[in-house]
């Protein structure tokens, strides 16, 4: 079999793969914890990236020893994203190009992110991607945020495609371990940056979606 009638659907993240959109949430943490007296470097910071909201703050948390309930720090966190979020945004060189190019040859569209809904509509409208996809995969959708399969499994299942014909564009370690626990070919992107050292983990890894040659992966004997 050929990964041209291999892969049917493409599937997004969209922090670090569609917008280098991570330093908005970065900026957002420090502001909750700024009320703490605390910061984030950015070495902390990317020990978090990928994971979801609530597992985040449940480590902050702890590692900092934070005294109010973990719904109080949610709720100054989702006001500070959103503030962050509504500035313009733009998408990363290739993202409209490769969304085009799937769609040319007939795959189906989706994102899996670990963000929030409301996270998700707003930096998609701003980047002019609100109706870019067939399926869209937030955090509340899924039992268990990236790096389990959940989020990647729920989106193949809304696109109506098994998992193995599946290609998942991603940037992170938790994200790059979610589709492949979900059983999807993994392309870990570079351009973000917060981005990580190529991870082995991934079925290839570029430096950039301009480096995503679609055709040729997809034509590319498995």
């Amino acid at each position: 079999m050929t990964r041209e009638q291999r892969f049917q659907a493409a599937i997004f993240d969209m922090d670090g793969v569609l917008t280098d959109s991570e330093p908005r949430y970065h900026r957002a943490i420090n502001a909750v914890l700024a009320e703490e007296g605390l910061q984030l470097s950015d070495d902390q910071y990317r020990e978090v990236i990928g994971l979801g909201v609530e597992v985040t703050w449940e480590a902050l948390i702890s590692r900092h020893n934070l005294q109010e309930p973990i719904s109080a720090y949610l709720r100054r966190y989702d006001e500070a994203v959103l503030r962050e979020l509504r500035r313009p945004a733009q998408p990363d060189p290739g993202a409209r190009e490769l969304i085009a190019a799937a769609r040319q040859r007939g795959l189906r569209i989706g994102l899996a992110s670990s963000s929030l809904r409301f996270w998700i509509e707003a930096l998609l409208e701003g980047m002019g991607l609100a109706d870019a996809f067939d399926a869209i995969v937030w955090q509340e959708m899924a039992e268990r945020p990236k790096p389990a399969p959940d989020l990647y499994l729920v989106a193949a299942e809304m696109l109506a495609v098994l998992p193995q014909f599946c290609l998942a564009i991603e940037d992170t370690p938790a994200g790059i371990a979610a589709a492949k626990a979900a059983g999807m070919f993994t392309v870990q992107v570079r351009s973000a940056s917060t981005a990580f050292p190529p991870l082995p983990e991934a079925d290839l890894v570029v430096d950039s979606l301009l480096s995503l040659n679609l055709g040729s992966l997809l034509k590319d004997g498995s």
